[in-house]
């Protein structure tokens, strides 16, 4: 493999360690950590580590502050409401889509999947529990929701920086959102789809988004 791949590879690498650490909670919101003590903690060179934080910091996971360091976006208010308006219009759209789906198929593979994540996550609302499984399973509870439409391009939004499933970082402010507060939002939006009602699965996305508005 040429030396360019190798770097791609090795970039690729430091990125996703920097993901996994975000989503264990490893990275403190607010806090300042330094290149030197991040690339001695993640076992590797500066330069894939450098290029991982650029990325981080294009898709707004990552401020770069220069001469001290990095830390976890800090969210502007404009920012917030994009994900909240996003948020809103793209899974408000596919919950009140598979309540009607479900009222014609009790067997609908999606409702099935959501009901058995959400009986796994009632098992994580322990804070003292590990939050990286906890949030494994709030995020694939939300992408469950894109996956439900069957349409490529709804599964292809849970790639997308906007929206507040693909974001921990929003949990970890000063105003602490609580795993039951989260899981209750879940709950009675699954229960809504279950009931075949599209504009009350709707109205509880709204009042998940809504939750996740006032973190800030």
């Amino acid at each position: 493999m040429g030396e360019s791949g190798m770097s791609f590879l090795l970039k690729d690498e430091a990125y996703a360690k920097f993901i996994q650490m975000i989503n264990d909670k490893k990275l403190i919101y607010g806090e300042i950590y330094s290149l030197n003590v991040l690339t001695a903690t993640m076992d590797m060179s500066k330069t894939p580590v450098r290029d991982a934080i650029q990325k981080l910091e294009d898709e707004k996971r990552i401020d770069i502050l220069p001469s001290r360091g990095i830390r976890l976006h800090q969210i502007t208010k404009e920012e917030l409401m994009q994900h909240y308006h996003f948020s809103c219009a793209i899974e408000g759209y596919c919950v009140a889509t598979l309540a009607k789906t479900y009222q014609k198929d009790k067997k609908n593979p999606s409702v099935k999947k959501l009901k058995k994540l959400t009986e796994q996550m009632e098992k994580m609302l322990d804070e003292q529990q590990d939050f990286g499984e906890y949030f494994a399973l709030d995020q694939q509870f939300h992408q469950e929701l894109l996956e439900s439409l069957r349409d490529p391009y709804f599964s292809n939004l849970q790639h997308s920086s906007m929206g507040f499933y693909n974001h921990p970082e929003v949990q970890f402010t000063d105003k602490k959102l609580s795993r039951k507060a989260v899981y209750e939002c879940h709950r009675k939006i699954l229960n809504a789809i279950c009931e075949g009602d599209s504009a009350s699965a709707y109205e509880a996305l709204l009042e998940h988004s809504d939750l996740m508005l006032k973190a800030f």
